[in-house]
């Protein structure tokens, strides 16, 4: 469907459904933009994890690399000031991981 990228490829890098891929992939082909623009701006609940949590969390596997889900949760906790569950955690280890592959 996509000319550059095979959509198993992009179903695992994204975790995905492939019909999610489909209608993005549809939307983009139609508008040129990946999604449509939302009626009130904003569409979903606001990310548990920014950007410079999730830089600060890989950073710390990166020098500790086998801590326990619940041990990464507590450290993001004391620096980060975030309290955030063990599969919001798991979601974005999982997503890094991918990115190293």
């Amino acid at each position: 469907m996509l000319p550059l990228l095979d959509t198993s490829k992009i179903m695992a890098y994204t975790g995905a459904r492939k019909s999610t891929i489909e209608r993005v992939a549809r939307c983009y082909k139609l508008t040129g933009k990946p999604c449509k623009e939302s009626q009130s701006g904003n569409s979903g609940r606001t990310r548990m994890m920014d950007l410079e949590d999730i830089e600060y969390m890989h950073g710390h596997l990166s020098r500790s690399c086998d801590m326990y889900l619940d041990e990464l949760r507590d450290e993001i906790s004391q620096a980060r000031g975030k309290h955030l569950s063990l599969s919001t955690i798991w979601k974005k280890v999982s997503v890094l991981m991918l990115q190293l592959l």
